[in-house]
This record gives C-alpha cells, sequence and structure tokens, in this order.
C-alpha cells in the first residue's frame, strides 16, 4: 500500500516554526507512517538532523522581517519583502513540477503562503499550521496594499488552517480549526543532561536566531542569583551554552526554572508542556507578540519584561518572584493540556 506522502513548507524566519513542525512531522511519521519531505531555508540543517530518514531541501520561501536589535527595521523589511513578492511567479513555477513529479499528496505551510497557490492549481489539499500570518505582520507593518492583498489571496487558496494556542484571528483563511498545544516531547529530566549544573535556579536566556546578538549584552549583571543558560550559538563566559549541534533543545527548556526570552512561539509552548514560567521582553513593530505576551500574562505563568531590563540585566531583580509562577499552571486553560500534536495527526489523516 502506498504511504501518503506530506510535503511540509517551513518558514525560513528563526527556528520556531521548525520545532514546531518536528513534532508534528514525527507523528505523521509514527501514526500515519506518512512520507514526510521538507521546503526550508535558514532551518533545513536543524530539520535534517533532527528528522533521519526526511528528505530536507533548502530553499528560500519567505522573508520574515530584518531585525535591529530587539525592533522591526521596517525600511529593510519592505525592501525584502517586495523582491519577495517580486519572485513569486517562479517560485510556485518550480513547486508545481516539484509536488506534480513527487505525487504529493499534502502539502502543509507554516505559514509560508505561496505554497498555497501551487497546490490549489494543482488540486492537491492544503493545510496552514500557525498562530499567525505574514499578512498580520506586514498589515501592521505598511497598512493593507497591494503587497498585503496578495499575501492574503495566497492564504485564501488552502483548504484550511490549524490554529495554534495564542494565536491571532487568521481570517484570511476560509476555514479555520483550533487546536491544542503542539511542541516536541521531552525525553530527558535534569538530571540525565550531564552539562547542568545544580544548587541555583537555572535560568534560559534565549533571543531567537532572528534576533541580533546584541541583546545579550548586559548578560553578565544577571550572572550573581542564578546559573544562565544560552543557546547554542552564543558565546559568553560564564554561562552555559546548549552544546552545538544539540536537536532536542525542549529537554533542555524543560530543566530550567525560569525563560527569559522574546515571545518565540516554540519556545513558549516548549516552556508550558513543561511548566517552566516565563519573562518576555517585546520585539518592536512585531504583531505576533501581542497575542503571546497577552496570553502568557493573562493565566498568571510570565510576565513582560522591558527589553531594557534584559540588555541590563536587572530583570534578574524579580527571579524569585517570577519562579513563584510556577503554581498558576495549575490553573491554565485545557487548550494548553491538550495534545496538538496528535489533534493535527488526525486532521491530516483525514485529508490524504
Amino acid at each position: 500500500m502506498r504511504r501518503p506522502r506530506v510535503c511540509f513548507y517551513v518558514s525560513d524566519f528563526g527556528y520556531g516554526h521548525a520545532a514546531r513542525d518536528i513534532a508534528l512531522a514525527r507523528e505523521l511519521q509514527e501514526i500515519l507512517h506518512a512520507e514526510v519531505v521538507v521546503r526550508t531555508g535558514l532551518p533545513a540543517e536543524f530539520m535534517a538532523r533532527s528528522l533521519p530518514g526526511v528528505e530536507v531541501l533548502r530553499g528560500q520561501n519567505d522573508p520574515g522581517v530584518v531585525m535591529d536589535g530587539a525592533a522591526v527595521d521596517r525600511e529593510r523589511t519592505l525592501a525584502a519583502v517586495e523582491q519577495w513578492l517580486a519572485s513569486w511567479e517562479g517560485y510556485i513555477a518550480a513547486e508545481k513540477v516539484f509536488l506534480r513529479d513527487r505525487r504529493v499528496d499534502l502539502i502543509v505551510s507554516d505559514i509560508v503562503p505561496q505554497p498555497f497557490l501551487a497546490a490549489e492549481e494543482l488540486g492537491i489539499p492544503s493545510l496552514g499550521i500557525s498562530n499567525f500570518t505574514w499578512h498580520l505582520i506586514y498589515t501592521r507593518l505598511f497598512g493593507k496594499t497591494g503587497l498585503t492583498d496578495r499575501i492574503a489571496e495566497a492564504y485564501r487558496a488552502a483548504d484550511g488552517a490549524l490554529l495554534l494556542p495564542l494565536h491571532e484571528p487568521m481570517a484570511v483563511f476560509k476555514d479555520r480549526r483550533e487546536v491544542g498545544l503542539v511542541a516536541r516531547a521531552v525525553s530527558r529530566d535534569r538530571t540525565e543532561i550531564p552539562a547542568l549544573p545544580s544548587g541555583r535556579p537555572l535560568v534560559y536566556l534565549g533571543g531567537g536566531r532572528s534576533l541580533d546578538p546584541a541583546v545579550f549584552r548586559g548578560i553578565r549583571t544577571a550572572l550573581d542569583g542564578c546559573t544562565l543558560l544560552v543557546p547554542s550559538w552564543v558565546n559568553l563566559p560564564g554561562t552555559v551554552r546548549i552544546p552545538p549541534g544539540e536537536t532536542e533543545t525542549q529537554d533542555w527548556i524543560a530543566a530550567c526554572d525560569l525563560v527569559v526570552s522574546k515571545p518565540g512561539y516554540s519556545t513558549i509552548s516548549e516552556a508550558i508542556q513543561a511548566r517552566v514560567p516565563m519573562a518576555l521582553f517585546r520585539r518592536e513593530g512585531f504583531a505576533e507578540d501581542d497575542y503571546l505576551i497577552r496570553g502568557v500574562d493573562g493565566m498568571g505563568i510570565g510576565r513582560e519584561v522591558p527589553a531594557a531590563a534584559v540588555l541590563d540585566g536587572s530583570w534578574a531583580e524579580n527571579l524569585e518572584s517570577l519562579m513563584e509562577l510556577r503554581e498558576n499552571f495549575d490553573k491554565i486553560d485545557d487548550v494548553f493540556k491538550r495534545d496538538g500534536t496528535k489533534e493535527c495527526s488526525i486532521i491530516v489523516g483525514g485529508m490524504v
């Protein structure tokens, strides 16, 4: 019997989209015995190492935004988006050839818009999965323009969208379904990660690949009260660094007492899964942050901290009260306790 073939289009912006799509791809392989192929840019190597046996093909999907420190550089982002849109016709033509040759049964996009147009022209079912759209991000930055209209048109070509917890309305999709939390499963506890010291609070200080490393310059003032865990791409004296090449970073986040980070969706979902409270600093100009910070703060499992407090390390003055937010996880909404990965796989199974 032929295995269902599912093609993932994963945003090139950071590693957060890739992390949650890895969770879903693993589930589809296990439950549906699906043949998965991935099209992505920056996260290609990470996804290939995380998904043995899955073909990961590198190529540019979307530009995201251009960051300047903890703020979006509006002008440089507009230039990148205009260049991206000018390439759409060629992109769609190439993907139509690829999808037809590979006899793909379903595309899943997080949340690259133009593959939906290719799928529609070929009559292949398509599904979006995300908590936000680039339509929201660019409309907030540039207003409603021909540029945003074209992106909305592409999203409307999708057969449906799976809305992850803490989502924006995503009204550009014609059929929307809410699902539970999608996150990579924790496979080790703190005692099984030998690089981690004990005796002091462990705090993950994350910025994501999309963020300017300048946010870490004030890190040393926070080192007195805790041990800081930093991403593999950050090398700072006095901190513990996640080893380069590590794929299961959710295990390291689960080992922490607190997460201090920009509101990266996968970092938040993996922290919620492991009941780790958060201190989140906003990216100026990035509309997704409104929904993520409001949701986390509203449940009492995290607080917003000024980006300046992260830059100078003064967030650590409230370390104990931030860690005490862990007790509020008992009261969070049921949608965060549901297995969204399994829910998504059931929906995908009904489409292939």
